[in-house]
Formats: C-alpha cells, sequence, structure tokens
C-alpha cells in the first residue's frame, strides 16, 4: 500500500535532456513517454490497491455505514430543529414580543428625529439671540461691537 502514498515526480520518469529547469516545457515526444510511464505505474498500483480493498473490505463497508448512519441522523436532527424553530415561533407570546419591539424601535427612532430637532431649534435661537444683540449695537452706533459679535 505504501506505492500509493508515494510521490511520483514526472521529470524523474524521464531520461533525455536537461530537466533541472522547472520551466522549460517538455517536448511531444518527452509527454508520450511520461504518459506511457505514467500508464506502466498505474497498472502496478492497480492490482496492490484491489487487493487492499478486498484485504479491509469489513473495514469499508462499516465505514460507509456509520458515513450513511451519519447522514441520515443530520436529516432528522435538521427536521426536529425545523419542527422546534416553528414551535417556538409561532407562539403568541413570541408575535406579543415581537409587536412590542418593533413598538420600541419606532419609539427610539422617533426620539431621535425629535432630539435632532430640538438641536437644530437650539442653535436657530442662539443665532437668533446673536443677531439681536448685533441689531441693538447697531442701533446704539457700536458697529464695531457688532463686527466683532458676528465674528465670533
Amino acid at each position: 500500500m505504501d506505492a500509493l502514498f508515494d510521490s511520483i515526480n514526472a521529470r524523474d520518469l524521464l531520461s533525455a535532456g536537461d530537466l533541472t529547469d522547472q520551466t522549460c516545457p517538455l517536448s511531444a515526444p518527452d509527454l508520450r513517454l511520461l504518459i506511457t510511464r505514467l500508464e506502466s505505474h498505474s497498472l502496478r498500483i492497480k492490482p496492490k490497491v484491489q487487493s487492499y480493498l478486498s484485504a479491509h473490505h469489513g473495514e469499508f463497508s462499516s465505514l460507509f455505514q456509520l458515513c450513511s448512519d451519519a447522514a441520515s441522523w443530520t436529516v432528522e436532527i435538521d427536521r426536529k430543529v425545523s419542527d422546534l424553530s416553528s414551535l417556538l415561533s409561532d407562539t403568541p407570546m413570541d408575535v406579543e414580543i415581537r409587536a412590542i419591539l418593533e413598538e420600541l424601535r419606532r419609539k427610539l427612532s422617533e426620539a431621535k428625529v425629535k432630539k435632532e430637532s430640538l438641536e437644530l431649534v437650539n442653535a436657530i435661537v442662539q443665532i437668533s439671540d446673536r443677531l439681536k444683540g448685533v441689531k441693538e449695537r447697531v442701533k446704539l452706533g457700536r458697529l464695531l461691537m457688532a463686527a466683532e459679535e458676528l465674528k465670533c
């Protein structure tokens, strides 16, 4: 069985030329020789594989049976999880919780919009107050002070 696991270096099977250059393409005769030698190697390995499979038939049989059982169990577990999931998601309590969560999300979104609107109104009020102060200073003839207030 060790012959199956030995790595085959294709360049070792060739007899011609400088084979040290890995980038050099193989010629047509080299490729034919390589194919012939690989087929020969394959024919030598084939009886060993058949012998190994025959000798370990029981072990392979139990392994394949175990795989088949595992696949069946997986299908059964998937069915049970699916049944459990549908059982949990169809309960009235779950529907009620989902509705509460949706309402909570909506309220939080509304609160965020209101907070942003309030911040905008506060900014507008501050600008309005500053402009009133500038207007008063202009009326009193204090143009430099009014200009300084606009700058800040």
